[in-house]
């Protein structure tokens, strides 16, 4: 329980404060361009205010178990240790665990300013990830409430990280936002003899066979994990917005040092319209959100 008696659960009361005052005074404010309010207007929502989630998690333990290499006759394993899976004592669990954590629960929290305020969606979502000092992370998410002035509502609020021209955009070709999804992957990799060798001071222009390895391995399971959480927020089809992903060296022993991989995905879940006729596929199709040129 902290000092002005919230313990953590519905909203801060700063936020309810906020809230009451944008009922009393009737000021809608807005993250939306001119051009998309008037999107989403012409689509048939109206702005009823911005909403705003956040939560520090400290990340003290990550969880690091070893990179998985074990002693053989062509020199030990190097593959990737697939470590970010939903197990207590596998390799950087904890650590994958607490950023979950921390984006759902401001996620959530964004979520329910939004049903305080009667909306029926959050549009124009920003997603930030900050570190502060020492081990604390703040996670952040701010959008625009809308609501809709039709009669069909929807039973809970959608969120999405597009702009309210795209939104209406989405709408016209006949999908719906359903939520944002995002995926999450670590892994690490043993530096054995090949990757030292590639990587050495003689070893001139090559590729780094084993790092290309791991970073198609965290960008293959970070894709898997995002269209299953879109596919589970009863999406049709999904959006991918973002992908980032970073490698470090972590020193396992003397005079040895591994390398770790993190990729994050993140993404919007859309969804047909329901038209009452059944659907032709039942798979997810990502389709990229930004050219490629």
């Amino acid at each position: 329980m902290t000092v002005d008696g919230w313990d953590g659960r519905g909203l801060p009361p700063v936020a309810r404060a906020r809230i009451e005052r944008a009922a009393r005074d009737g000021v809608r404010t807005s993250l939306l361009s001119a051009d998309g309010l008037a999107g989403l207007e012409a689509a048939g929502f109206d702005v009823v205010g911005e909403v705003l989630g956040t939560a520090v998690m400290q990340i003290g333990f990550q969880g690091y178990g070893g990179c998985g290499w074990t002693p053989g006759l062509t020199g030990g394993y190097y593959g990737p240790a697939a470590v970010s899976r939903p197990s207590r004592w596998s390799g950087y669990e904890p650590y994958a665990r607490a950023v979950r954590q921390g984006r759902d629960t401001a996620l959530d929290r964004m979520h329910q300013e939004a049903t305080a305020l009667r909306a029926d969606g959050v549009v124009g979502v920003r997603f930030t990830d900050e570190r502060m000092e020492g081990q604390k992370r703040e996670f952040m998410a701010l959008g625009t409430a809308v609501r809709s002035r039709g009669r069909e509502r929807p039973a809970t609020a959608f969120s999405t990280d597009l702009g309210g021209q795209d939104v209406a955009k989405l709408l016209a070709a006949g999908w719906v936002p359903s939520g944002i999804a995002y995926g999450i992957s670590i892994a690490v990799r043993h530096d054995d003899w090949r990757t030292q060798s590639q990587t050495g001071w003689m070893a001139g222009n090559t590729e780094v066979s084993g790092y290309t390895e791991l970073l198609t391995h965290v960008r293959a399971q970070a894709r898997r994990e995002f269209a299953g959480r879109a596919s589970r927020l009863g999406g049709d089809a999904a959006l991918l917005s973002g992908l980032w992903s970073h490698v470090w060296p972590i020193e396992v022993g003397e005079n040895h040092t591994d390398h770790v991989a993190e990729c994050v995905v993140t993404g919007n879940a859309i969804a047909r319209f329901h038209t009452g006729r059944k659907a032709t596929t039942s798979s997810l199709t990502i389709l990229p959100l930004r050219s490629s040129r």
